[in-house]
């Protein structure tokens, strides 16, 4: 009787290990910077490179537009987690300080198309890769536009803060990386075992496959997760 008993708690621990386990290897970690910079030019920007202060400006507040745009649809999808928060205000306001340059300058401003390339991760994990590779970008950028000849007082030294931003950025997505790779191990877990799922897929927000947009309705905002859960860990 006891060996019986021992032998189905070995087998129900197999279980649950296996079931994590699975968990854990679907779980989408990968960015998605590559897929949602595919329609901009910043991506184009390259060392040992030389660009008109207008062409600088444009690059700048469209690589902000879409860091902006991302991070609100995370946030939209998964919920006020951190550090994406604090950093789609900060987007903003990078966004202004290039306008007074704009405007300095007598540069047309860019039309802000940045939401025609979102991409939504499909897990908090693959957020924080994505954003780790935004703020890469979004440095190398800032580090090539600094090494211009002529820079204008005013732009370098926008550009420098900008630069310094954007490192503060990475900095705060690199620490945060696989801070939630349990909450999204519970969710793909949640996810294989739930009957019925509203999107019939298994997947319960809308993900870089552009498929399922769940039913939440939060924020009013196209992407939005159904899990009561999402944005848990951590919150702002």
């Amino acid at each position: 009787m006891k060996r019986n008993i021992l032998k189905g708690l070995i087998v129900t621990s197999f279980i649950i290990i296996g079931a994590f386990t699975l968990s854990l290897t679907s779980v989408n970690a990968k960015s998605v910077y590559v897929q949602m910079s595919e329609d901009t030019d910043t991506v184009d920007v390259t060392e040992d490179t030389t660009y008109t202060l207008e062409q600088m400006l444009v690059f700048a507040i469209e690589d902000e537009y879409l860091n902006q745009a991302e991070y609100q649809a995370i946030i939209d999808t998964f919920g006020d987690i951190r550090p994406f928060t604090n950093v789609v205000v900060a987007e903003q306001n990078h966004i202004d300080l290039l306008l007074v340059l704009f405007e300095t300058y007598g540069f047309e401003v860019p039309a802000n198309n940045a939401t025609d390339s979102v991409v939504v991760p499909d897990s908090i994990t693959s957020a924080y890769a994505t954003g780790i590779d935004a703020e890469n970008a979004n440095i190398l950028m800032y580090q090539t536009f600094l090494a211009q000849a002529d820079l204008p007082d005013d732009v370098k030294t926008t550009f420098e803060y900008l630069l310094s931003a954007a490192e503060n950025h990475l900095e705060a997505f690199s620490k945060d990386h696989y801070s939630c790779l349990g909450t999204d191990m519970m969710n793909q877990f949640r996810n294989r075992t739930r009957s019925g799922n509203q999107n019939g897929t298994g997947n319960q927000y809308k993900g870089s496959n552009g498929s399922g947009t769940g039913t939440g309705t939060s924020s009013g905002s196209k992407y939005q997760g159904s899990n009561g859960n999402a944005g848990v860990c951590p919150r702002s």
